[in-house]
């Protein structure tokens, strides 16, 4: 079965929220064709004249058409929906805009289709809206046709792409523009925010040179449209020409932190690798989703470092993706990267730390271990292949593979099929480094596993590499004076010294190396593999450090574990951040002020002192640099428990950044009674879809607030999967929160969720469930006398 094209015609009415559409779909068949259909009334099909029965049940269309070829029309009804999937309405202030979200599955809500990446064919879409409206497609509008208060746009024909990447917008947008060569750029946002979209401008702008000049591919449609969405599910999505976004992760201005501006540069560029890894080429089928995803997180990385190299960013994807990804990873209720998708229910539940930061993190490993000039011609090879069609993963490895002469395809294939990652332990052994391999647990638990790892070393200041492929292999080193493993953190493992800590601490270790010494011992701390007192041994190492990832981790590290134990941590988390606030006075780089902005965050939760004293800039918030306004409005919270001022700053605040910091601080409260009111905002209607998850996540880091989360998260699920349906943030809620809410109440945790069953989220219950009871026995462990 093959569909050429799809002709569309949508008669779209704004205000009711309802359409008529038309459909005529060229298509070869030697059976009755089956489309996709969700949410839609059925009319007719016909074929010319000839009207044909069908069949429709649930999401499958059946058409009695036998062997066919050529084209047949379908005639449809439907309805413009709440939720955030399929074609949907996006309020803002007393309005809204009508855009869509397909990814993975749901271009069946808004036309009959056969709704598979795997399937591509050419889209020629037409809308007729209010005159006064205008719509937003892939591709540019072909001509408008008005007739007294209606029009119809007409938009050039796609390229050949899968569903799941047709984009329609429907609304009052303002856009600003530029020029890419003959590529036309624009932002678009709703009426007034347009200006706030010069900055991701400019960084597409320079994103489409770097991505031409590393694919040796130009870009290929007339335009790209970069679109501030009002109310959405993901932070963004790469539909091909017309991508969209949170407003937050595209809208810049005076008053946006350097964090939001780093996070602008990384989704802009990652939405626009996908232009050509995923949309120019197309995975066959979801299960090779993380490839889509990983190397657009991997490329976005490596374009943002190029191009603001003050801004460091393989620390932050260190920091972020790869330590996000070990976390997720270390536990047995993980998947593989390449994960067995059945039907389209199971992917939102794999738009997760696996698909992304794994999947991302063993790109750079495989990078580092072929060499970069390698890497780049397979991958070249790779989209000049398979461009306007759809590949395998199998494909993107035997491209490397060609390129590098290594065994790609088979240390690829051990790595992305089977779940988990290893754990390297060096010890000395008669003038030889004995290197050992077991699979890492988080529970402490030891399990025999093997790995193809790309072992990078420096001995006495001599770089070696290794390929342990065995479970111990011995390396002749003579002496040892020096030593340290995984040098800058390139490799997707981790590493314990047996008795070699000393030799490391001698070695000349890089910010990375720094970061992945303490990342690592956290793990161990968890997993049982290291003492609480000698974990805080290797922390007080830290006490002095002045650079932005290490110092950050520690910041992270004791942040997480006052969350658990807020007693047995406060005196050494007041210390610390006190000192490195100390260290940042007069340091006035985007990094430095992040950071500044961070551990000022941190302390004032721990320093009731400082907290009153930060707290009095509240009344000259809009003065305040934006990368302290997160700490300034958490002091406030917390020294004041003044929830009507917050609320009414939040209300009257034109930026979706400065509204995220506001309600963040509202769960941060002291008084649980007041964290239970700012829930109750949650769920009000004054706050997004979107945003909701942001407090509950906030509310459960609350030392004095998490039964009260707790209790707000059970009498609101019912609420939670209706107001998530469709997507997979509820998983992504649960993974988050159960782990710190349900610490000291396991078995009533584990009985709520025996009795509420949530098959849309069970991939985040069971492993929020299974970390919750790691993380109880350590603070059993830490709290013992």
């Amino acid at each position: 079965m093959q569909v050429n094209s799809y002709d569309l015609f949508l008669d779209l009415d704004f205000k009711s929220l309802k359409f008529d559409g038309q459909v005529v779909i060229d298509v070869d068949t030697e059976e009755d064709l089956t489309l996709n259909a969700l949410g839609l009334n059925i009319l007719q099909v016909r074929d010319g004249d000839k009207t044909l029965p069908f069949e429709h049940e649930e999401e499958n269309l059946v058409i009695k058409t036998g062997g066919h070829s050529g084209r047949l029309t379908v005639e449809y009804s439907g309805t413009v929906s709440d939720t955030l999937v399929g074609i949907y309405r996006a309020p803002y202030d007393d309005t809204h805009i009508i855009s869509t979200q397909f990814e993975a599955a749901n271009a069946r809500r808004m036309l009959p289709c056969l709704d598979h990446p795997g399937h591509k064919a050419t889209f020629k879409l037409a809308v007729r809206i209010d005159k006064e409206l205008d719509a937003i497609s892939n591709t540019p509008v072909e001509n408008v046709t008005v007739n007294g208060k209606k029009k119809t746009v007409s938009f050039q024909k796609t390229p050949r792409m899968s569903t799941y990447l047709l984009y329609l917008g429907v609304g009052r947008f303002e856009e600003i523009r530029d020029k890419f060569g003959s590529v036309d750029l624009v932002a678009a946002t709703t009426l007034g925010k347009a200006r706030k979209g010069e900055f991701a401008l400019s960084v597409a702008k320079k994103a489409l040179w770097f991505y031409e000049s590393y694919f040796a591919i130009p870009y290929m449609l007339p335009k790209v449209h970069l679109i501030a969405v009002p109310e959405f599910a993901a932070g963004a999505m790469e539909n091909w020409g017309a991508v969209t976004f949170r407003e937050i992760a595209l809208l810049v201005d005076s008053d946006s932190a350097v964090r939001t501006k780093k996070r602008v540069a990384e989704v802009v560029a990652h939405e626009l690798a996908h232009q050509w890894f995923g949309n120019l080429v197309t995975m066959k089928w979801w299960d090779d989703l993380w490839l889509n995803e990983s190397f657009a997180t991997f490329m976005a990385y490596k374009f943002v470092d190029a191009t603001y190299p003050e801004w460091k960013a393989w620390q932050d994807f260190l920091r972020g993706d790869t330590s996000g990804a070990m976390n997720r990873d270390s536990l047995r209720s993980t998947h593989p990267i390449e994960a067995q998708i059945n039907q389209p229910s199971d992917i939102e539940q794999i738009f997760d730390d696996i698909s992304y930061g794994k999947g991302a993190s063993v790109l750079r490993m495989i990078e580092a271990y072929m060499g970069a000039d390698s890497f780049r011609k397979g991958v070249d090879d790779y989209l000049n292949r398979y461009r306007y069609s759809n590949a395998a993963g199998r494909d993107f490895w035997e491209a490397l593979e060609k390129a590098s002469e290594k065994q790609i395809s088979w240390i690829m294939d051990q790595w992305i099929r089977k779940p988990g990652y290893p754990v390297v332990t060096a010890s000395m052994d008669e003038g030889k480094l004995i290197l050992r391999q077991e699979r890492f647990l988080l529970s402490g638990e030891y399990e025999k596993d093997l790995w193809p790892i790309p072992v990078t070393l420096r001995v006495n200041g001599e770089a070696r590499r290794v390929l342990l492929d065995k479970e111990q292999k011995a390396v002749d080193v003579g002496g040892v004076d020096s030593l340290k493993l995984n040098v800058d953190q390139t490799g997707f493992y981790r590493v314990r010294y047996d008795g070699l800590y000393d030799v490391v601490w001698r070695s000349s270790l890089s910010e990375f190396d720094r970061w992945g010494l303490i990342s690592d011992a956290l793990a161990f701390l968890v997993s049982c593999k290291l003492s609480f007192a000698d974990y805080f041994g290797l922390v007080n190492r830290y006490y002095g450090e002045s650079d932005y990832l290490p110092s950050l981790e520690v910041s992270d590290q004791l942040a997480f574990l006052y969350i658990l134990s807020s007693g047995s941590i406060k005196k050494a988390s007041t210390e610390f951040h006190r000192s490195q606030l100390n260290r940042l006075e007069g340091k006035n780089d985007g990094n430095s002020s992040m950071l500044r902005g961070i551990m000022a965050a941190r302390l004032v939760v721990v320093d009731d002192n400082y907290a009153e004293n930060l707290a009095l800039r509240f009344m000259d918030y809009g003065k305040v640099e934006p990368d302290m306004r997160d700490a300034v409005a958490v002091a406030y919270a917390r020294s004041s428990g003044d929830f009507e001022g917050i609320v009414s700053k939040y209300r009257s605040s034109g930026s979706d950044e400065e509204r995220l910091r506001l309600l963040s601080a509202l769960t941060t409260f002291k008084e649980k009674e007041l964290v239970a009111l700012s829930l109750g905002l949650a769920l009000s209607g004054d706050v997004k879809k979107q945003d909701v998850m942001a407090m509950i996540l906030t509310a459960s880091k609350n030392p004095e607030a998490k039964d009260t989360a707790w209790t707000w998260i059970k009498v609101n699920v019912s609420r939670l999967r209706r107001l998530y349906e469709g997507t997979g943030t509820l998983s992504r809620i649960f993974l988050s929160t159960l782990p710190v809410l349900g610490v000291g109440k396991v078995s009533e945790v584990e009985k709520f969720f025996e009795a509420n069953k949530i098959p849309e989220a069970e991939k985040g219950i069971d492993a929020g469930l299974e970390r919750l009871r790691i993380y109880d026995n350590l603070v059993r462990r830490i709290q013992a006398p």
